[in-house]
């Protein structure tokens, strides 16, 4: 016996105009812009409203909203031309405006795509919307046929983005935090003062705003830091802090306040590897390394500062910088068996405990 099957529901056609969703008018702009990008002579309103799915109504809105200025107004971004006298006017980025295009061979573009993962410690900010938007660009790139001709050039098939990577450490997650990304990444881009308050423990009263002249941000082990110096009675302290993300919360950029970067300021000489991100210091600490391993400590450049010098049985002792005593305690940790403290005494009782400790867990 035959069964008839119930008629199927027809699919809706997505309907012209402002669809709904997060974050779908900030993507949509992106969209008028690449596709403005990619159109140097101009698009009518009816070949934008095709492209972009909307009405010409919204895309005059939206052309509106990508150039930043108010109806009234003149234009600044962007600019019309007659097609033909009398015919519809083509709107473009003005010529003076236009983003300029950077020339990437398929390598370069992979190269690029490699490092995507380093960039996950943004997630949850707009900051992190506006890499993942290029990226994607140099993915588009990378992955367009093409026939390679001689050695400079690859083909870059079979998934290579996916075969080709660099693997960060694990990173913190600011998804909870995005605001305060974005508010921190401008004002050390524009140079802004911001305001923050430092986190205190539950149960303690809550903390004033500090003033803050933010020099450098920088994403050091999957956590974010700021590098700048404490505004104190209108003026900006001589001794540049190293500030954690995490340590600082109700971060507020100023639309008014602006400072100068020292001259003399250069992040390089607060970045250590793995020794952290801190101010510079005199004290040093020295490290023993067992001849099995003497190689492998030989072949890195653990700090642009170190000192090495090996002995007749073939063990090595590193001498480092001494900015943070928690990332070298961590650092010798991770050589397990292999490493030892030799001073200062203070460090070297300190990973003694610590190893005594984690032994007594064993027993």
């Amino acid at each position: 016996m035959s069964t008839i099957a119930p008629p199927r529901a027809k699919a809706r056609a997505p309907k012209p105009g402002r669809p709904a969703g997060r974050f779908t008018q900030h993507r949509r702009l992106d969209h008028l812009r690449e596709v403005l990008e990619r159109e140097p002579r101009g698009l009518t309103l009816d070949e934008l409203a095709a492209t972009l799915k909307l009405t010409q109504r919204s895309v005059r809105r939206y052309l509106r909203e990508l150039d930043g200025t108010k109806p009234e107004e003149k234009f600044e971004l962007l600019e019309f031309v007659e097609t033909r006298k009398g015919g519809p006017l083509r709107w473009r980025i003005k010529p003076g405006e236009r983003g300029r295009a950077v020339s990437l061979r398929r390598a370069q573009a992979y190269a690029v795509l490699a490092t995507r993962r380093d960039f996950e410690v943004l997630r949850g900010s707009a900051l992190y919307e506006e890499v993942d938007l290029a990226l994607a660009q140099i993915a588009t790139i990378a992955q367009t046929p093409f026939r390679a001709s001689g050695k400079a050039e690859i083909s870059g098939e079979q998934n290579l983005e996916d075969r080709f990577l660099f693997v960060p450490p694990p990173a913190r997650s600011y998804g909870a935090r995005g605001e305060d990304l974005d508010e921190l990444f401008r004002a050390v881009a524009d140079l802004r003062v911001l305001r923050y308050r430092p986190r205190v423990r539950s149960g303690e009263p809550r903390a004033d705003r500090i003033p803050f002249h933010p020099y450098a941000m920088v994403v050091h082990q999957g956590t974010i830091h700021v590098l700048g110096a404490r505004v104190i009675g209108g003026k900006a302290s001589a001794e540049v802090d190293a500030l954690s993300l995490d340590s600082m919360t109700d971060i507020r950029t100023s639309e008014t306040e602006h400072f100068e970067l020292p001259k003399t300021f250069d992040v390089s000489h607060f970045v250590h590897g793995d020794f952290g991100v801190a101010r510079p210091a005199r004290a040093r600490f020295i490290v023993e390394f067992e001849a099995r391993i003497a190689d492998e400590v030989k072949a890195k450049r653990l700090h642009p500062q170190q000192r090495i010098a090996t002995a007749p049985d073939g063990r090595v002792r590193v001498s480092l910088p001494l900015v943070d005593p928690r990332a070298a305690i961590a650092f010798v940790l991770s050589w397990g068996d292999a490493a030892r403290v030799v001073e200062p005494p203070e460090l070297v009782s300190e990973v003694g405990q610590i190893l005594a400790r984690a032994a007594s867990r064993y027993s």
